[in-house]
Parts: C-alpha cells; sequence; structure tokens
C-alpha cells in the first residue's frame, strides 16, 4: 500500500489524465450518450408508467397496528398501537426478524424525513398475503419474501379472529 501511494505521489502512476495524454473523445461521447439515454428512459418510464415496479392495491382482510417501542436497556418491544398490549419483547444483543424489519422501517421514515412516532399496520390482504405496511413513507414490505418463519412470526401477532383467516399463512 505504501508503495502506491509513494508511486502516486511521484508522478510513476496518474489518477486524472494529463494534457499529453487525454481521454480518448469517442469514450466521452459514449459516456455522454449512456447517461442522456438513462436520463430520458427514467423521464419516460416516470411520465408513462412503462417499466416502473409497482405493488398492485389489494384490498385488506384484517390488520392490526403496531408501535416498536425501543427501551433504554436495549430491549425492544411490538406493541400494539390501539390498546397497548405488548405482542413480542426482545432482549438486548438478541435480534428478531419482527424487531428488525420494524427498525429498518423506522429508519426509512427518518431518511425520508416522515413523521417518525406513528404505528406501522400488520395487514392480512384478501389474497392471503400478510405486508407490514408504513403509512407515512407508503412502503410496504411483504413477509413472504423473507421466508415461512419470518411470515409466522407476524401471523402470531394479528388478533385471534383474524387469526383463523391466515390458515397455513401464504
Amino acid at each position: 500500500m505504501r508503495a502506491l501511494a509513494a508511486a502516486i505521489r511521484n508522478g510513476s502512476i496518474k489518477i486524472a489524465p494529463d494534457p499529453e495524454k487525454p481521454i480518448p473523445r469517442p469514450i466521452l461521447i459514449s459516456a455522454g450518450a449512456l447517461a442522456l439515454v438513462t436520463l430520458v428512459a427514467i423521464g419516460m418510464g416516470r411520465t408513462t408508467g412503462v417499466g416502473m415496479a409497482d405493488t398492485p392495491h389489494i384490498a385488506t382482510v384484517a390488520h392490526r397496528d403496531l408501535q416498536l417501542a425501543e427501551h433504554d436497556d436495549g430491549s425492544a418491544s411490538v406493541v400494539d398501537a390501539e390498546n397497548g398490549e405488548v405482542l413480542l419483547t426482545v432482549e438486548p444483543g438478541s435480534g428478531a426478524f419482527a424487531i428488525e424489519a420494524l427498525r429498518n422501517l423506522a429508519r426509512d421514515r427518518l431518511r425520508k424525513g416522515a413523521t417518525v412516532g406513528g404505528p406501522f399496520v400488520l395487514a392480512l390482504k384478501s389474497d392471503g398475503r400478510l405486508v407490514v405496511e408504513d403509512p407515512e413513507t407508503h412502503q410496504q414490505v411483504e413477509l413472504r419474501a423473507f421466508g415461512e418463519r419470518q411470515a409466522k412470526a407476524f401471523a402470531n401477532m394479528m388478533p385471534a379472529a383474524d387469526a383463523a383467516n391466515l390458515g397455513g399463512v401464504k
């Protein structure tokens, strides 16, 4: 590593082009054309919707509002936002999928400048999918993408009457 730094300092390895040996004009034109085509494709995709990934709107059959509660000792809990019932508690240093999924959604809220304190929605869709939605950022996490075990961790948080609709957790 020191040899590389020394070679850069003494000029035997050049990082930037110099006037004696500029970047070839065809390479610059090609890079500019690629950037222009990319910008045009993005613009067309946003105006027409072609090529854009979008989650179809499916009706919600049942839902539960969840709140993430971080504690001073490093532990965390998932709480029912309506009645304050603790649904899951995790000790410090041990990670649970449900806690980490909600933490990631909370971090996304901070990045996007949305209201931080609102609840997340655990929703059972009419097609049998179980998703966690963030009403603030409109982000949706499809739980079956993480496997049956992780989907069941959230399915156990659904109210008992609605849990009967889950069956095999699709």
